[in-house]
């Protein structure tokens, strides 16, 4: 285990849901202007012929919105760690254009990781009825189930909302750094085994090897002051259950009092997404949720979301033991994407 940071960490990454909800600076309405160049860089990478894991920034050129991506990296990387763009004015496009334009921004803040061993670049977040969620190798964004408070397996996740559920499916984050704060003030004896970390459930290999991973997985890691998290609730109680290792009272009280964080209304920032929102969170410093959603009979009442996995073109600071969000390895039949 590394050296445990006791140090409670100040800054714009400490912040509090209901401190936002009263200031919403998180929210950048797209401007017309950005809206202009968006259309023109998406006919610019269309006539191209390329497919979309090859469209590089080359072929979707921004230049006024380019400057103002590099300050939502900013604010991601440095600030407090989330953005959502809104305004994308979604219905005048088709589908795949809407998902070549989220993939051409995405291509200013960061480099494509795989979502799945099967090579997924551009992912879809939508109920999946012909998967049953609770089966091993099932995961949630393919449900309509609530998913609590979780990381993703990279370095920035961007969310784009196609369209929304006539009931549910709002949004919920919370700062992994406010709830280290807490741990910090009130149970500091969780903090040893939250480093030390937890058996993690290995989805991917649930049916073809020890279906757990290799070793403990840490929940909280530092380097130089700055706190990084990660955490899926959900895995690491199968892992034990995989493993048949039942966690320790004291482990199981530790990760409750994280669940219980996460939930406080003063801690999480709810909001509901729109048709063109985009939202733009660090994994690093944010846990991110959604409620249940039922959807309508319609084919525009079905929630369905964009997602794009990124590495951030900086590298994060890594603690000792903490691992990086480097997204998922290939399977070897796989067809290879180019990035």
């Amino acid at each position: 285990m590394g050296m445990i940071w006791k140090e409670p960490v100040t800054g714009p990454k400490a912040w509090r849901g209901a401190e936002l909800a009263r200031n919403p600076a998180w929210n950048i309405t797209l401007s017309a202007a950005d809206l202009a160049e968006l259309d023109r860089a998406l006919a610019t990478a269309k006539a191209t012929g390329l497919p979309l894991e090859q469209v590089t920034r080359a072929h979707f050129p921004l230049d006024g919105m380019a400057r103002r991506l590099d300050a939502v990296l900013d604010e991601i990387y440095d600030g407090r760690g989330f953005v959502v763009l809104r305004g994308l004015p979604v219905e005048r496009y088709r589908d795949e254009d809407v998902g070549l334009i989220f993939w051409g921004m995405g291509r200013y803040l960061g480099a494509p990781l795989y979502q799945n061993p099967k090579g997924d670049l551009l992912g879809h977040v939508f109920h999946d009825t012909t998967r049953k969620y609770g089966d091993p190798d099932v995961r949630g964004y393919i449900s309509n189930v609530y998913l609590p408070y979780h990381t993703d397996g990279c370095d920035l996740v961007g969310l784009l909302c196609l369209r929304r559920a006539p009931v549910g499916g709002l949004s919920s984050l919370v700062s992994s750094v406010t709830v280290y704060n807490e741990i910090l003030a009130h149970h500091p004896e969780y903090l040893e085994m939250l480093y030390d970390g937890f058996y993690y459930i290995r989805r991917e290999e649930v049916y073809t090897g020890t279906g757990v991973s290799e070793r403990p997985v840490p929940v909280f890691g530092a380097k130089d002051g700055v706190v990084s998290c990660r955490y899926l609730r959900r895995q690491i109680d199968a892992g034990a259950a995989r493993r048949g290792v039942p966690l320790t009272e004291m482990e199981r009280a530790a990760l409750d009092y994280v669940d219980e964080l996460t939930s406080r209304p003063d801690i999480r920032l709810d909001m509901d997404f729109e048709p063109g929102d985009i939202q733009l969170c660090n994994n690093y410093t944010i846990l991110h949720s959604r409620t249940e959603f039922v959807d309508g009979p319609e084919p525009n009442q079905k929630r369905h979301l964009l997602r794009l996995w990124l590495k951030f073109p900086r590298p994060w600071p890594i603690g000792p033991g903490f691992h990086e969000h480097n997204g998922y390895t290939l399977r070897p039949d796989a067809k290879l994407a180019e990035t």
